[in-house]
């Protein structure tokens, strides 16, 4: 036995050194410029240092002194960054794909990461469902709505003193429980084992990915298998795939029960009814909850935080967004239409985006012969290059390139007077002006959160009916606002940022009336 495991390690080096040696004659060569490289840093740590703590800086100083795109060091890894004007070409070059970045970013593949292959299996079927079962469907608002008014009576609670939530607990909770019940069912949305599986397989799923680019790419195949949080990922799947076999077989046997009664089948109106009869039951439908959980779930949690802090620190807009919220559902019921005419709410809400993406570094500070002030930094359109491209100014664009573009713009006196400040109505004038792409859903030429052309999210509709559904319940049915003295910042991450992980929160159940609309 000790000779076999001993032949196996022998094994599992070998490949990780041929794995190097082909990783590192494939790699792409670039002529571009890079910002954070360092003398005498030959293992990256500094400029990986730099990236992790002070990207914002380095982006802003890279346009500054190279006036065109650059190469930004990760942790093992090399990104160019394009600048904004590149945007709309980005979007257009079918020769840049986004769904192969996402595949080698987050390891497509890899044993226990069936949740992201699952994402880019059987071609577009996935997404397909997702632009057209779960978008703009009418018969899911009822649904949803039944979800989070039984979700918010299960983590806020009914109590009329103010109490702090469980800021993570409490909010991905309730989306994870609306969620749920459009992908899998009201009854399973309700299973604490079922919802602890797919909460559970998102946070070790990312978390894996996150210890996982740590590491060498070509260490990464054997480096996966001895971390607990991939190990823990293998032992989620495994637990979904068999629920949701039972979950099959159990609608399965009430459809053949009808018949003989000579009773009407039920009908499911739910992701996993959907992908079986579309896949002819050929995708494994564990594995499309788990990737639906890890589309859906965590971009969708962090965004309904952002909209509570900045609401919550703006009470102002708390009463004309309650007056806007029981017209349209007084009006139009609990459907597509109501979340459509909550145009004040459609202008929180990007305004909360808008500030959540982009990096909250500002200040003063010369590079070259520039002064740049008041500036912050997010990428966005992040692509990988399928063959050699030009870029518009002749230069090459070598095959295996990973790109992210500068969106600077999103922090534009220009475009968005007072960028520092939050504005719930910043949008709201906007389209009053004309302006069509100032709707939460749409991606414009300076604002590109969600992406855009062929690769702009499809889960987008989803998100805006679930986020106003979810904010109209909050709204209707508690006061809200945050501990006495706290102050809320965003985490910064490299280039990307994350909202509050620690926002302490209070809330209040109010006896007003108007939350009777929503029953």
């Amino acid at each position: 036995m000790l000779v076999e495991l001993i032949s196996t390690l022998h094994l599992w080096v070998f490949l990780a050194l041929l794995g190097g040696v082909c990783w590192a004659c494939s790699r792409p060569k670039s002529t571009f410029p890079i910002i954070n490289a360092y003398q005498g840093d030959v293992l990256g740590r500094q400029s990986s240092r730099e990236y992790i703590t002070n990207a914002a800086m380095l982006i802003a100083e890279g346009f500054a002194k190279y006036h065109g795109p650059f190469i930004l060091t990760i942790p093992n890894a090399k990104k160019t960054v394009l600048p904004s004007s590149l945007a709309g070409w980005v979007k257009s070059n079918k020769d840049l794909d986004h769904r192969e970045i996402v595949r080698q970013d987050f390891f497509a593949g890899y044993p226990g990461f069936e949740g992201q292959t699952a994402l880019h299996s059987h071609g577009d079927l996935l997404i397909d469902m997702i632009k057209t079962n779960l978008g703009q469907n009418n018969s899911l608002m009822p649904v949803l709505n039944a979800s989070l008014a039984d979700a918010l009576h299960t983590y806020w609670g009914n109590e009329n003193t103010w109490h702090a939530i469980d800021w993570q607990k409490d909010t991905t909770g309730v989306l994870a429980r609306a969620m749920s019940s459009i992908f899998v069912g009201s009854e399973r949305a309700r299973d604490s084992e079922w919802l602890n599986i797919v909460q559970g397989y998102v946070g070790a799923y990312f978390s894996a990915v996150s210890t996982l680019q740590g590491y060498p790419a070509w260490s990464r195949p054997v480096v996966q298998r001895f971390l607990p949080d991939a190990n823990a990922c293998r032992q989620y799947v495994a637990r979904s795939r068999t629920i949701m076999k039972e979950e099959k077989s159990k609608r399965a046997e009430k459809v053949k029960m009808a018949e003989l009664e000579g009773k009407t089948a039920p009908q499911y109106n739910d992701a996993l009814a959907w992908t079986q009869m579309s896949s002819n039951g050929k995708l494994e439908a564990g594995d499309v909850q788990l990737a639906l959980g890890i589309a859906a779930m965590f971009t969708t949690s962090e965004l309904f935080r952002q909209i509570l802090i900045d609401v919550a620190s703006h009470p102002e807009l708390m009463e004309p967004l309650r007056n806007e919220i029981s017209e349209q559902i007084s009006t139009n019921g609990i459907s597509v239409a109501a979340t459509q005419g909550m145009v004040l709410l459609d202008s929180v809400m990007k305004e909360s985006q808008r500030r959540s993406a982009a990096l909250g570094t500002h200040g003063t500070r010369r590079f070259a012969k520039e002064k740049y002030t008041d500036f912050a930094t997010v990428v966005s359109l992040e692509r990988v290059a399928l063959k050699d491209t030009t870029l518009p100014d002749g230069r090459l664009l070598p095959r295996g390139s990973h790109i992210m573009v500068d969106s600077t713009n999103l922090w534009d006196a220009a475009l968005y007077p007072r960028p520092q400040e939050f504005d719930g109505y910043r949008f709201l004038r906007k389209r009053q002006e004309g302006d069509k792409s100032s709707q939460f859903v749409q991606s414009s030429p300076d604002f590109n959160v969600f992406g855009g052309g062929r690769h702009i999210c499809p889960g987008r509709f989803l998100a805006n009916n679930e986020l106003k559904l979810a904010m109209a319940h909050v709204l209707l049915k508690y006061n809200i606002r945050l501990s006495k003295g706290y102050e809320s910042k965003p985490v910064a991450i490299g280039a990307y940022q994350v909202v509050d992980p620690i926002a302490q929160l209070e809330v209040q159940r109010t006896g007003d009336l108007k939350q009777s609309i929503l029953s």
